[in-house]
């Protein structure tokens, strides 16, 4: 039985459609893709969706994208979405996965709802030879191919132009240089003739689909055209990490200025043995004390408390913090907006608060995000590990976080 309407996205589906049913051609019907007319409906709203992903301005978004099956990147890299997270800082780079749903059956309830939306936000699409890659490439978002299998697809069909078109991410080179260069070398337009070849008919797809469903009914159409709708904003899942690696160097700055403290921070639940740290890097564990790993807990080396316990202040949690965990150097208090309370161990109680923030090239932050106050904490533990006096804190020191710089001093305590 031929059905009285097959919907194609693009002609050439229509040579591929005829060699394996030729009595289907005539109730063939190119009508385009609403999925991708709403993207690109959308495109105005990027800013939107990455604030809804909380992606701030100066960091870079990467999608990763699974389809299911054996070829799929969860089958073939499993370890790619922790590595990622791992290697990429988690204040410079966000990482949002949209998981096909039939992965639920083989891999758990593992979905990141709304994927279109991430995908307008991206600053990279890291996928497989699902069809997620192919609209990723279409809004001209770069491309990483990190797993595929070309013998699930239609040699003739976008998705496999795609797989032989788009660069390959490889696993044994060091990840944050190929996500980079990947960004940064991508050239607009790269993908432009793939998606004339899979989209058909752009704008126009709920029009055309209109007609032919009230035809098939009918029934008269509504008056009026059928008006493509955008996307709503993406509803991430998960939270923030609740204990992170951190990195930290003190640099010298040139003609005698004051030090700079660098940091870089990854979540501390992703193991990365492949990551070497800068020459001259210390390397510390910060640990939010709502953190459910009790191994985490008792070795951590800056101890953050990061939302109030009533009938417990700053004063006393500190002090109740360092006696309970012995290999605790700092424990830190940032439940009052702006500021950091926090005691050394063998050391004063401090706080510490930004003094300003600069752009890269020294001029005035204007608007910019401050960085967040658990940070100050790991700029004290640096500081006092690398031997240096809380006085020069007094005096104010440079911190850079990323493409983030601001100028941290420390006070005595008002508690």
């Amino acid at each position: 039985m031929v059905p009285a309407a097959i919907v194609l996205s693009h002609a050439e589906q229509l040579d591929r459609l005829g060699r394996v049913c030729p009595p289907a051609l005539p109730a063939a019907v190119i009508a385009g893709d609403p999925c991708y007319d709403r993207m690109r409906a959308s495109r105005h709203r990027r800013r939107e969706y990455r604030g809804a992903l909380g992606v701030r301005p100066d960091q870079k978004l990467i999608v990763l994208t699974s389809t299911w099956g054996s070829g799929s990147l969860l089958e073939r890299a499993l370890e790619l979405p922790a590595r990622l997270v791992a290697d990429l800082p988690m204040d410079e780079y966000r990482v949002v996965a949209a998981i096909h749903p039939n992965v639920w059956a083989q891999h758990g309830a593992l979905e990141v709802r709304r994927w279109r939306a991430a995908l307008i936000a991206a600053d990279l699409v890291v996928r497989d030879h699902g069809s997620v890659g192919v609209y990723g490439a279409a809004l001209d978002r770069p491309v990483l191919l990190a797993a595929g299998e070309p013998t699930e697809v239609d040699p003739a069909g976008s998705t496999a132009r795609l797989l032989r078109l788009a660069p390959v991410l490889e696993p044994a080179y060091p990840l944050r240089r190929q996500v980079d260069d990947a960004i940064g070398g991508h050239i607009p337009g790269r993908y432009a003739e793939l998606a004339a070849g899979t989209f058909a008919l752009p704008g126009e797809s709920l029009t055309t689909l209109r007609s032919l469903l009230y035809g098939l009914l009918g029934l008269p159409e509504p008056p009026g055209p059928a008006r493509v709708a955008s996307i709503d904003p993406p509803e991430p899942e998960g939270r923030a990490p609740t204990a992170m690696l951190v990195s930290t160097q003190v640099r010298a700055q040139a003609a005698g200025g004051d030090p700079v403290v660098e940091m870089a921070r990854f979540p501390a639940a992703a193991d990365r043995p492949w990551l070497a740290e800068p020459s001259g890097a210390d390397v510390h564990l910060a640990v939010d004390v709502t953190e459910s790993d009790l191994g985490l807990l008792e070795s951590a080396d800056v101890l953050l408390r990061r939302s109030p316990t009533l009938g417990f202040p700053a004063r006393e949690w500190t002090a109740s913090a360092l006696a309970d965990f012995p290999g605790c150097r700092v424990a830190a208090d940032v439940t009052t907006a702006g500021r950091c309370a926090l005691r050394l161990r063998g050391g004063p109680a401090v706080e510490v608060h930004q003094a300003h923030q600069v752009h890269q090239d020294g001029g005035p932050a204007g608007r910019e995000e401050p960085v967040a106050m658990e940070v100050l904490a790991s700029v004290v533990y640096a500081w006092v590990v690398g031997g240096r006096s809380l006085d020069a804190l007094a005096r104010g020191v440079d911190v850079r976080l990323g493409a983030r710089y601001t100028r941290v001093m420390a006070t005595a305590p008002r508690w």
